[in-house]
């Protein structure tokens, strides 16, 4: 279990300067257990609430609990999935399938 939580973090704080080069954002992390959202982001013009995954295959996405979720602070929803070897890739709701 704490291996997993490790990894988790590490992925968060990856996921972070992920966001800070792709978007311009500075990000927080919620730190709360099994959250729908694991950072809420900004860069002075958007705010995003920002799913971190991580793993072998792509994960399967509540995509009503995050849209709720980042209406509470108008920001856009984003699920950020880091495979295990490769880079990050952004999911949308139309890709995940739902």
């Amino acid at each position: 279990m704490v291996r997993s939580y490790r990894k988790g973090y590490r992925v968060e704080r990856l996921a972070m300067e992920y966001m800070r080069r792709a978007y311009g954002a500075t990000c927080v992390r919620s730190a709360g257990s099994h959250g729908v959202c694991d950072l809420i982001c900004g860069n002075g013009s958007e705010v995003f609430a920002v799913q971190v995954k991580a793993g072998r295959r792509k994960p399967k996405v509540s995509w009503d609990e995050l849209k709720r979720f980042a209406e509470k602070f108008k920001a856009k929803p984003i699920v950020l999935y880091k495979p295990d070897r490769g880079a990050f890739l952004e999911i949308n709701e139309a890709s995940s399938g739902g």
